[in-house]
């Protein structure tokens, strides 16, 4: 069970502007569409969203909420059913399962409310299970959570007790439905058990998935997901996957397609400015990075005479979000001038800024932090 010592200052941040919860924003991203020899195959869908006590109120729980607003958006449009339940200890907020509403489950995301007490996720997957129950062919449940699930008030089961009850639950919706369940699940923070916990989730109907927030923060990532979840039953999308931006990333997992060749990117498959970090708190380039950018950044711009680029800053999350934002602004600005500066065309480069609201990785530790610190390169016109 996880236990917080409520010291003094606790109480003063009810007065105190800097305590006061952030505002993530959702991602820009619009609903994914079916591609060469894919279909939805997916006939009702519901979202469980952990809002327990062991997801931070000021720190996760903003961007879980923006999270789900982007998962609606990006939502393909079609004809099957989805529904939402936001759980935590006794409370609910339920969006029942229904035909597909776009604009109803965005007004359900909108006002979701930090709901506190225990991570009863045995009891959120039953409810489920329940709204699916009797109904037939494909349904996907996507799971929102740390992965640490207990009882309703927080307290864990002894030998693993929470957690069996859990996958028992997830079991028990295959048993009450006629067709295939798929569990996908998206972990909030980092903490190994959870996940290692949401992976055994997502193995118990065989088609599931598993992925960490923090991979979900463009609208590529986001549409790739949703592909899976909304079209994962399409056997040809693996025939036709390929690395069409010769990135070494495979179409399927690429987050940032449409890279330029010869540029190294990062996992994701996206154009990253490695060898680029800032200071803490400062939009400075400084020489070793400037001297990077010349050798790596600027041939490829030069190289490629037709390609025009976002310059994207990013923050770790320490600060206020407002001054966040601004930050990364001005380190989208400091590089754009040293692209400039070395004889690239401004018209070719736009600048925006992100703040703390994309986080490469999570913000548990100084290295980290120092890697979400960041510049990314969005192509945006390569013809």
């Amino acid at each position: 069970m996880r236990r917080t010592t409520l010291g003094p200052s606790i109480f003063s941040c009810v007065f105190a502007l800097a305590c006061a919860t952030p505002v993530v924003k959702p991602v820009d991203v619009q609903p994914v569409t079916p591609g060469r020899g894919e279909s939805i195959t997916t006939d009702q869908s519901i979202t469980l969203v952990d809002s327990s006590g062991s997801i931070s109120r000021t720190k996760e729980y903003p961007s879980e909420k923006a999270l789900v607003q982007s998962l609606v958006s990006s939502m393909p449009a079609g004809n099957y059913e989805a529904g939402a339940i936001e759980f935590g200890g006794t409370k609910r907020n339920v969006h029942p399962l229904g035909a597909m509403d776009r604009s109803a489950l965005n007004s359900y995301a909108g006002d979701m409310k930090y709901l506190s007490e225990g991570t009863p996720l045995d009891q959120a997957l039953k409810e489920a299970g329940t709204a699916l129950a009797g109904k037939s062919d494909r349904a996907a449940v996507t799971v929102i959570s740390d992965g640490r699930p207990t009882d309703v008030v927080g307290r864990e089961l002894p030998e693993g007790g929470s957690e069996q009850r859990a996958l028992e639950a997830a079991q028990g919706i295959q048993k009450g439905y006629k067709g295939t369940v798929c569990i996908h699940s998206v972990q909030i923070g980092n903490d190994p058990a959870g996940t290692e916990f949401l992976q055994k989730l997502s193995k118990t109907t065989g088609c599931g998935s598993y992925r960490n927030a923090s991979s979900l923060n463009s609208a590529s990532a986001l549409q790739s997901f949703q592909r899976e979840v909304y079209m994962g039953a399409a056997p040809v999308v693996a025939a036709v996957d390929g690395d069409d931006d010769g990135d070494g990333v495979p179409n399927s997992k690429d987050q940032c397609p449409r890279t330029p060749r010869g540029v190294r990117v990062d996992a994701r498959g996206c154009w990253v400015a490695v060898d680029l970090h800032f200071a803490h708190d400062s939009a400075q380039v400084e020489l070793d990075s400037e001297q990077w950018l010349v050798r790596e950044a600027v041939p490829i711009m030069k190289n490629n005479p037709n390609l025009r680029i976002r310059i994207d800053g990013h923050t770790d999350s320490s600060g206020p979000d407002a001054y966040n934002q601004k930050l990364s602004e001005r380190r989208a600005a400091a590089v754009r001038k040293v692209f400039v500066d070395h004889g690239v065309d401004p018209s070719r480069l736009e600048t925006r800024g992100f703040g703390e609201s994309q986080p490469a990785v999570a913000n548990d530790s100084p290295e980290n932090m120092r890697l979400n610190r960041r510049v990314e390169f969005t192509p945006i016109s390569n013809e």
